[in-house]
């Protein structure tokens, strides 16, 4: 009697386990990939980095030109306006998820400025929870205004009065997940939200003004052709004035 009842017990909790794995698969369909990768490898039990940022498509009207701007972070490379979303509440609801600062040794430290960036580190079996919350758009940065601002406004000094207002197109989502990162000791999920500006006539005709500009080597803005994002670097009478980050080819790509 007592083995039947054990017997009843065991499928019964199997059934439990099964039922409650395939919820799972079901929940997590779009991201069946993660979802194996987080729960099923070593992957589970490291530190995984997140980098979520925006990245947005200046393009100079009725031509094949892109503005692009010199990197904070990475100062000898072009790469578009954009940057990493804020969360607006802290961090403390990622705790459960290992939630660790984004590692200051790799030249990323976390400062008064970036200190609610989207860029940390957890657990890999939590990734799917991160990338659940993150498409929630939950306590999180939903617009594009902030980066476009410091950068073109604040730093470059475009005419506030004319690019006051914005209106923005969402192109593509980009994410790449589980990748190594040799420079960053660790598997990475980097989510890139590629977003166009779409000027006004007025700001379409400041833009174009932006044609006449020299290049030269350590210019802080510059207008560059499609040919070259693609070949990644910006060449001036035979000479390389400006290598382009990897990530600005996501502007003319939105396969």
């Amino acid at each position: 009697m007592a083995e039947t009842i054990l017997a009843v017990i065991g499928m019964t909790a199997g059934k439990v386990i099964v039922k409650k794995a395939t919820e799972s698969l079901l929940d997590n369909k779009n991201h069946l990939y993660t979802y194996l990768q987080s729960n099923f490898t070593k992957i589970k039990h490291q530190d995984v980095r997140f980098s979520i940022s925006y990245l947005i498509r200046i393009k100079i009207p009725g031509t094949s030109k892109f503005l692009l701007v010199r990197g904070h972070r990475i100062k000898d490379q072009l790469q578009p306006v954009g940057g990493v979303y804020k969360k607006l509440n802290g961090f403390s609801e990622f705790e459960k998820w290992g939630y660790k600062l984004d590692c200051s040794s790799k030249g990323i430290k976390t400062d008064n400025i970036s200190e609610n960036d989207l860029r940390f580190r957890v657990k890999g079996k939590h990734a799917l929870d991160v990338i659940n919350w993150f498409e929630s758009r939950k306590d999180r940065e939903t617009t594009y205004e902030r980066e476009f601002n410091e950068e073109l406004i604040d730093d470059l000094k475009f005419d506030a009065s004319i690019f006051y207002s914005k209106s923005f197109r969402e192109v593509q989502k980009v994410m790449k997940v589980f990748n190594y990162s040799t420079f960053h000791s660790c598997y990475e999920v980097l989510i890139y939200d590629i977003v166009e500006f779409i000027p006004t006539l007025k700001q379409e005709e400041e833009l174009k003004k932006l044609l006449k500009n020299p290049r030269q080597l350590g210019d802080d803005l510059m207008i560059v052709d499609i040919s070259e994002i693609e070949r990644l670097l910006v060449m001036e009478n035979e000479e390389q004035i400006a290598k382009i980050g990897e990530h600005a080819k996501y502007l003319i790509n939105e396969k």
